[in-house]
């Protein structure tokens, strides 16, 4: 946990006064890949950049950064009473892992032009689903976050950047934990049900939850699906089970979480101790 005390200003007067000195605790890492609980009091808004994001309560927001994205970000909160605090975040490049796989089954490795059609609906069905993320300002998440699954072996993580038969393919973008099938997945935290899918070809049955202020979470290659779209769940509420459908070689669970679509490492979400 990152603890920053910020001083803030008032727009009508040009002389800082500290004496109006607020504090925003920060839980998470102030880096590429992760997800950042802001917490504060008397918050009447906050926007990174030229983002605005939710608040719950006047007290809680949250913002995260892709794993590849770099620079410099400016966070502006706005307190009651006209009072405006200022961060500049600098984001430091992050280094990845790659990962080389041979004897891929071809089927594996690439995709054939007669699935194109279906891959395309598929993403679209996808895509206006998270046109849905970001709109609660409720803050579900702060029930705190649990690893969705009990046991298994981590045998992909997130940022590699896999190799297959020789022909680079797109970043990891969560954590793949090898478990038996039918392995019980459970809600990484309170949230709504996005969205569910029936056996789609990359992702096979997969489930997506909405966290509030655009934290979500992915389920994918699951055997079942165990809840229903709007469907409020609690953390640790059992969601499904591990299976391997869609494009995967064995049961597995692979855990994604994003900010709106910015890819957030799973790993990295579970060090925040928030309360």
């Amino acid at each position: 946990m990152t603890k920053i005390k910020y001083i803030t200003f008032s727009l009508i007067i040009i002389i800082y006064s500290f004496s109006y000195a607020q504090e925003i605790e920060f839980y998470g890492n102030l880096a590429p890949g992760n997800v950042i609980i802001a917490e504060g009091n008397n918050i009447q808004w906050a926007w990174i950049d030229s983002t605005q994001l939710r608040v719950d309560s006047k007290k809680l927001f949250a913002f995260g950064f892709d794993a590849k994205e770099t620079g410099s970000k400016i966070l502006k909160v706005k307190h009651d009473k006209g009072l405006v605090s200022l961060k500049k975040i600098n984001l430091p490049s992050r280094e990845y892992k790659v990962q080389k796989i041979n004897n891929k089954k071809q089927q594996f490795s690439t995709t054939p032009d007669s699935l194109m059609t279906r891959i395309k609906r598929e993403r679209e069905v996808a895509i206006n689903a998270m046109k849905k993320i970001g709109k609660v300002d409720t803050a579900y998440y702060k029930t705190g976050f649990m690893i969705p699954i009990k046991g298994g072996v981590i045998t992909g993580v997130f940022g590699s950047q896999r190799i297959l038969n020789g022909v680079p393919k797109n970043m990891h973008n969560g954590l793949d934990i090898a478990v038996p099938r039918g392995t019980p997945v459970y809600a990484m935290t309170d949230g709504v049900v996005n969205l569910t899918t029936d056996n789609f070809y990359y992702a096979g049955n997969y489930i997506v939850l909405d966290h509030g202020q655009g934290l979500n979470s992915l389920y994918l290659h699951l055997s079942q699906i165990l809840v229903k779209e709007g469907q409020h769940v609690k953390k640790g509420e059992i969601i499904g089970k591990v299976g391997t459908t869609g494009r995967s070689t064995g049961p597995h669970l692979h855990w994604g979480v994003q900010w709106y679509s910015k890819r957030v490492d799973p790993a990295e979400l579970l060090k925040i101790k928030y309360n």
